[in-house]
């Protein structure tokens, strides 16, 4: 028995030390993809963890996978929920989605910290990798394909859910319309995280706090025209005239017999327009 749980203890301590090195590379990787973007060289990486080449390789298999796993990891960090988490793979996203939270009690308070945190990370996990994981995956390689396809997985399901979230904690009602998650979708893009930042020289904070305040506007000014579709005015029915421009039948007869407009005591008269 006692040698049983000798070997038990070894293989529970060889199973940690297998996941600390995974760690300590995933960490360096994020750290040196964010600086180089997909050229960031295996040995690079193994500088900055620690850990050999060799057994980065025995990790992951291939230069490709190592990068397609960091890509990952980075979606991950920039859109885990807090005590949730992020999918590692496209199947994963509807599940993970379904369970995050569904109503937020003050959401213009919720949009501003949801902007600036997602723009800081963005800006912080991303780096210059930004540019190779937004572009078209280069021919022939599946495995940065894959990337493409969780990075779109992750935009479209992600803006569907904060843009609901959004339209039902403001008090709308239904499915949020089209133009709401267009907005959502722009004023939370790393692309306008980099655009502001490199062209308007912006910290990821105040893009944050600039497209907290737009998406507050648009998203108000929704639910607004969303309240009054639901609750129109009522036309009056035909044939019936509005009070105040009604007058006394007498009144009507009276002027249409005298051919003169119906004027205030001491007004002088006036002549009724001629027929043609």
């Amino acid at each position: 028995m006692a040698v049983d749980r000798g070997d038990k203890r070894q293989a529970s301590l060889a199973v940690e030390r297998q996941e600390l090195t995974k760690s300590r590379i995933r960490r360096a990787a994020m750290t040196v993809v964010a600086q180089h973007g997909f050229d960031a060289t295996v040995e690079q990486i193994a500088e900055v963890s620690g850990v050999s080449p060799r057994t980065i390789f025995r990790h992951y298999g291939t230069h490709d996978r190592l990068i397609v796993e960091t890509v990952r990891d980075m979606f991950e960090e920039c859109g885990r929920y807090p005590d949730v988490g992020s999918p590692r793979d496209v199947d994963d996203v509807a599940a993970w989605i379904d369970s995050l939270p569904q109503q937020v009690a003050d959401v213009d308070s919720w949009l501003e910290a949801l902007a600036v945190t997602i723009h800081t990370r963005m800006a912080e996990v991303f780096g210059t990798a930004f540019w190779d994981i937004y572009a078209p995956p280069r021919r022939g390689s599946e495995v940065l394909a894959e990337v493409a396809e969780l990075c779109r997985a992750y935009r479209i399901r992600g803006v569907h859910y904060m843009a609901a979230l959004a339209w039902r904690s403001a008090g709308g009602t239904g499915d949020p319309p089209e133009d709401l998650m267009l907005a959502f979708a722009l004023h939370l893009s790393a692309h306008t995280t980099q655009a502001l930042m490199v062209d308007f020289g912006c910290s990821p904070t105040q893009v944050g706090l600039l497209c907290a305040r737009m998406l507050q506007g648009i998203l108000h000014q929704a639910v607004a025209a969303d309240s009054d579709a639901s609750h129109p005015q009522e036309a009056p029915a035909l044939g019936t005239t509005e009070p105040e421009e009604a007058a006394h039948p007498h009144e009507r007869a009276q002027n249409g017999a005298k051919g003169t407009m119906h004027a205030s005591p001491g007004d002088p008269p006036r002549q009724a327009a001629s027929a043609p």
